[in-house]
């Protein structure tokens, strides 16, 4: 069972609602707690063990770091050995997933990093431990976030024991933004990644410019929608449960630098290997040299987050470079000239980025670009004109959905309007969730 399924809509999520809220305050937490671990059993089955032993054994290392706070070396030594042990695991997960064809479980990256995150924190003084094994669970695995993140740290474990009353209102939000999100992946994403698959195919045999361009974008759009939609969806499901999740995109194309559409794609990790990474090597002389090696580093791990693949690390090298320009060159220009240019410059050289974000092989990337920039491609193939003509609607609605418009139309109903505005979101989550449904039966 998955997270964007029918009988995560219908059955999974209903019953956790109804079990939840009918459950006493003292007990809420243990509920959530196991109905995180069943839905990470039905969602994975074949690494359910690992992943909940792999949870025991965090806590009982927590505990002993905690109970051993005054002895120096036997607490460095355990912090050592789970920051080791986590990024075991993602190594682990990454490397052999890739051998395989397959891709490493988000959720073996969300509960990894984040348990790095505690240790740094848990080790420095930073955070207080979690001494609940069901708020442990939750602030590792709880079941929303599972699927692409976001990534929250240990300072935001005060959710864990705020009153988890009922509330129709944030209840409703909640499910809202649930169904946006699942409506950004269903509706639009899915169709986007057909259309992906269909360019790909075409150009495997005769690559052309409209071809390679059109693919680029198309690839741009659906990892927007893919990504920023399981990530409303957690969001969204946190809300339900009396949660606040941080918010991980921010319409990262309509960005006015490169290191702005860092600051806005995927927030919560570009933020967790900033505090954690950047700010450890940072010193108070702030040297170009330091700069430029901290960039990349962050920049990569970025890249990293989505799978140790050569692909992803080039794509973090790429993204640092402008970074960099931008620094030292380009920062005074950008802020001068009109806001609508830099938008135009940062959207053009991230959007560059999704063909090496995408690229199965490194040798595709080069062959792409030539293709983009017309050499030894023809403009346009049968075969792509037929594919353009047949997903239209996609295309156009992928378009508008990947600015800000729509968004700030919402936000302005609810400005002008409470009563509006919910009878606007009852009506749209009515559309959204009979276009969910047909597409997925």
């Amino acid at each position: 069972m998955k997270i964007n399924s029918l009988t995560f809509l219908y059955l999974f999520l209903p019953a956790a609602l109804i079990i939840f809220n009918l459950t006493p305050q003292k007990l809420k937490n243990p509920v959530l707690a196991a109905i995180s671990m069943l839905f990470l059993a039905l969602s994975q089955p074949e690494n359910f063990v690992f992943f909940f032993a792999d949870i025991i054994l965090l806590f009982i290392v927590s505990n002993a770091i905690s109970a051993n706070s005054e002895k120096t070396k036997l607490k460095k030594a355990l912090f050592l050995f789970s920051v080791a042990f986590n990024a075991g695991v993602i190594i682990v997960f990454s490397v052999t997933n890739q051998l395989s064809g397959g891709f490493a479980p988000f959720a073996a990256m969300v509960i990894s990093f984040t348990a790095i995150g505690y240790f740094v924190d848990l080790y420095k003084g930073e955070s207080e431990p979690i001494k609940s094994f069901p708020d442990f669970v939750i602030f590792l695995a709880f079941f929303g976030k599972l699927a692409r993140g976001p990534l929250v740290r240990a300072k935001d474990v005060k959710y864990l024991n705020e009153n988890r009353s009922f509330s129709l209102s944030e209840t409703g939000n909640g499910l809202y933004l649930f169904i946006r999100g699942l409506a950004k992946y269903v509706v639009l994403a899915i169709p986007l990644t057909q259309l992906h698959e269909e360019l790909l195919a075409a150009n495997s045999t005769e690559i052309s410019i409209i071809g390679a361009w059109l693919d680029m974008v198309v690839f741009s759009m659906l990892i927007f929608f893919d990504l920023s939609g399981f990530c409303d969806m957690a969001r969204g499901i946190g809300k339900c449960f009396g949660m606040d999740l941080p918010k991980n995109f921010y319409f990262p194309f309509q960005s006015p630098s490169v290191s702005d559409f860092l600051d806005r794609f995927n927030m919560t990790v570009t933020g967790f290997f900033r505090h954690y990474v950047y700010d450890v090597l940072r010193n108070d002389k702030n040297s170009r040299p330091q700069f430029i090696v901290n960039t990349v580093l962050i920049s990569m791990l970025c890249g990293i987050w989505f799978g140790i693949e050569m692909n992803f690390i080039i794509w973090g090298l790429y993204i640092a470079v402008f970074i960099i320009i931008e620094e030292f060159f380009l920062r005074d220009f950008l802020l001068k000239i009109p806001h609508i240019f830099a938008r135009i410059y940062t959207f053009a050289v991230t959007m560059f980025s999704m063909v090496i974000f995408s690229a199965s092989e490194i040798s595709s990337i080069l062959l792409s670009f030539k293709a983009m920039f017309g050499i030894g491609a023809p403009m346009l193939t049968g075969s792509v004109s037929y594919i353009i003509s047949q997903n239209m609607l996609v295309l156009i609605v992928g378009a508008f959905f990947l600015l800000s418009i729509f968004s700030l139309f919402i936000h302005y109903i609810n400005k002008k309007s409470g009563i509006l505005f919910s009878i606007f979101a009852v009506l749209e989550s009515a559309v959204l969730l009979t276009l969910i449904t047909a597409e997925l039966i």
